[in-house]
């Protein structure tokens, strides 16, 4: 890997640290184990799809997932999947998944990055905004506008606002441009994708969430998180699915503080996967010790 990586502890760490800028922990469940998403498929009418960790660990299969999303179709369920991925739009990223053997639609894919026309709206003062991305732009309706933020200082200060979608050119130099502007000036700071971390073959990329909560707490700012676990990309899934009672939604995601206490947070039953951040992990002993629980446990999707 070429992007800044974390070790488990540290990211746990991390995650448990940050846990005061996440929506409130949902009640105590008893988990169940099940063997995979097949055994439950009978108590709901829609599953929501994490990616990383679920699906794929990087640019690699599950190859679970592949089974699970035919078991999915052949149950009649309909699906979508909901990514904190930040770096590209979700059309390029339903293809994207397409290359690697599922029959995703494009319009069965929901980004964080599908949030940043609404979250730029919502701050109609500023007037020039940079960002933190890779090419093409996602949204380039409105990102194509932005500032490319690189290793220009000049460039931090100038904008009066920030959107940060992606890590893959990210390093602690930039991080301390970054935090130094946002320091010296807060200003509305846009996330796009709030995830500590991703799960790779062989370790775990840090992510847009993991520099940002660190600016946040030097800065004393809160940044604008879109994405799992917060309100808007669950609110993209209810008016997706409107006329489905949200016990009836299940999510399945690999981290407790991204997929697991969004999906509880917002009435959805949730199935916690071994595949992918807490793989080689006693996953109801961390799930209990944060206090956020899921419906379900299962080795694999």
């Amino acid at each position: 890997m070429t992007f800044p990586v974390l070790g488990f502890d540290d990211a746990w760490a991390s995650y448990r640290r940050w846990e005061h800028r996440l929506p409130a922990k949902p009640a105590a469940v008893e988990p169940r184990r099940i063997t995979g998403i097949a055994e439950v498929l009978d108590q709901v009418d829609v599953v929501v799809l994490d990616a990383y960790g679920v699906l794929n660990l990087g640019s690699s299969v599950i190859p679970q997932g592949l089974e699970a999303v035919k078991a999915i179709r052949a149950a009649g369920k309909r699906l979508c999947v909901v990514t904190n991925d930040g770096s590209q739009a979700p059309i390029a990223i339903a293809a994207k998944h397409r290359s690697r053997g599922y029959d995703f639609r494009d319009d069965e894919v929901i980004a964080g990055a599908s949030l940043v026309v609404e979250a730029v709206q919502s701050f109609p003062q500023v007037r020039h905004w940079g960002i933190i991305s890779l090419e093409p732009r996602p949204q380039p309706q409105v990102t194509d506008a932005m500032r490319a933020l690189g290793d220009d200082k000049a460039a931090y200060d100038a904008v009066d606002g920030i959107v940060f979608m992606a890590t893959e050119s990210w390093d602690e130099a930039r991080q301390t441009l970054l935090s130094d502007t946002l320091t010296a000036r807060p200003r509305p700071f846009i996330v796009a994708n709030p995830d500590v971390v991703a799960p790779h073959v062989g370790g775990f990329s840090a992510e847009p969430g993991y520099f940002s909560h660190r600016i946040a707490d030097r800065a004393g700012l809160t940044p604008t998180f879109l994405g799992k676990p917060f309100a808007g990309v669950y609110r993209l899934v209810r008016e997706r699915f409107p006329e489905v009672n949200p016990q009836r939604i299940l999510a399945v995601g690999d981290t407790p503080h991204t997929d697991i206490i969004g999906a509880r947070a917002h009435g959805m039953r949730a199935l916690l996967v071994e595949s992918g951040f807490l793989a080689g992990k006693d996953s109801l002993a961390h799930s209990q010790e944060c206090g956020i629980l899921p419906d379900f446990i299962a080795p694999t999707i």
